[in-house]
């Protein structure tokens, strides 16, 4: 018998073996160095990776995850850079420094160039939509990376569109990216406008700084929503950032309606989130999140699940199907395990039936499955 999906075994009678790896066909595995670091602004870094595979994979707006040798899980982060604006092989991040993280410790530990890294991916639905519709682009922090590709990518196929970039951060020294984006500006199609503008929310009363302040949600309802500069009858919204923030925008745009479907959002999420609930009533079997994970046991196919210490989600062990295989018939539960998920949210995106959501607790069924 060939190798192939079912793995050879020498006993005639012996039921083949399924191969697990089938699981993860959508998720590459790229290893790679990192060719240049720099800094950002006195927490924001920007590296750059140079993979031994040339190809450029996925589209911007999308994501992949860094695994660190000696770190045990790896990190989701989005492309900063449009991929057809990249040297071959090559991949920028920009990377914040999260007090208490494993990767922002290592970032800060000294200069890294050279240092080997490996990359999964492409993740993630944030990206560009075919419309000639204005784009609304609003980012903070290191959520400025997601946006700015794919203003880049616009940018690059000289969209017929007007595009308005509000970006939101603390005070004058969390800005970075001005110059990057002024030349944006000057490749913009020569018909439409791209604006941008910076909004500080903690800059200190009598500086220097002329633009925007306060939260930049509400700049955006009062300079551009709220005196018809832009329209929701002609819109598309792009979000990247901090929840709250992304949680305010769209508030604001829906209160003045529009629809959830020209709405984009990217959240940037740490290991301090909630971690994802599967409503396995909901669930259709389709392993659209099981295509897609990035970590081998974040979401395991589970026969039972037994209550650990505490009885907290976190706390539960799971008999695992054996042998796993991408078919539902195999398991009667999804679980995700607290202590393997990285809070990328893959899985909650590519989810068709919804049943897959950081807001919610186990259902009843979820439960009843569990062996006290």
């Amino acid at each position: 018998m060939e190798q192939g999906m079912f793995e050879s075994c020498q006993d005639p009678l012996a039921l083949p073996q399924p191969n697990r790896q089938i699981q993860t066909l959508r998720v590459g595995y790229q290893k790679g160095r990192v060719k240049s670091m720099r800094s950002l602004t006195h927490d924001t870094y920007e590296i750059v990776v140079q993979c031994d595979h040339q190809e450029q994979i996925g589209e911007a707006g999308q994501f992949w995850t860094i695994r660190i040798p000696g770190i045990r899980k790896p990190r989701p982060y989005s492309f900063a850079r449009a991929p057809e604006s990249e040297n071959p092989g090559e991949h920028t991040f920009f990377i914040r420094l999260v007090p208490g993280g494993e990767l922002s410790a290592w970032l800060a530990g000294g200069d890294r160039t050279g240092e080997e890294v490996t990359l999964s991916g492409p993740l993630g639905q944030f990206k560009l939509d075919p419309s000639g519709e204005d784009m609304v682009c609003i980012a903070g922090g290191s959520g400025m990376s997601a946006v700015f590709a794919i203003i880049e990518h616009a940018a690059n196929l000289r969209v017929a569109r007007n595009c308005y970039f509000f970006y939101g951060a603390r005070t004058q020294q969390d800005l970075y990216m001005m110059e990057e984006i002024e030349v944006l500006r000057k490749r913009w199609h020569p018909d439409y406008v791209l604006k941008f503008h910076q909004v500080l929310n903690e800059e200190p009363e009598g500086s220097d700084w002329a633009g925007g302040r306060g939260l930049v949600t509400d700049y955006f309802k009062e300079h551009y929503l709220g005196t018809r500069q832009v329209s929701v009858d002609r819109m598309k919204a792009y979000f990247c950032g901090p929840p709250p923030m992304i949680d305010a925008g769209i508030a604001v745009l829906k209160k003045a309606g529009l629809a959830d479907r020209n709405i984009f959002y990217d959240k940037f999420e740490d290991a301090r989130s909630p971690v994802p609930v599967i409503d396995n009533a909901k669930c259709v079997l389709c392993d659209e999140c099981l295509m897609v994970k990035p970590v081998e046991h974040c979401i395991v196919e589970a026969a039972s699940l037994r209550r650990g210490d505490g009885g907290a989600p976190g706390t539960m062990d799971y008999e695992e199907v054996e042998p796993a295989a991408t078919a539902g018939l195999y398991y009667n539960t999804l679980y995700i395990n607290e202590k393997e998920c990285i809070r990328c949210y893959a899985c909650v995106e590519i989810c068709p039936a919804k049943a897959i959501s950081p807001d919610y607790a186990p259902t009843p069924t979820t439960l009843a499955s569990i062996v006290d």
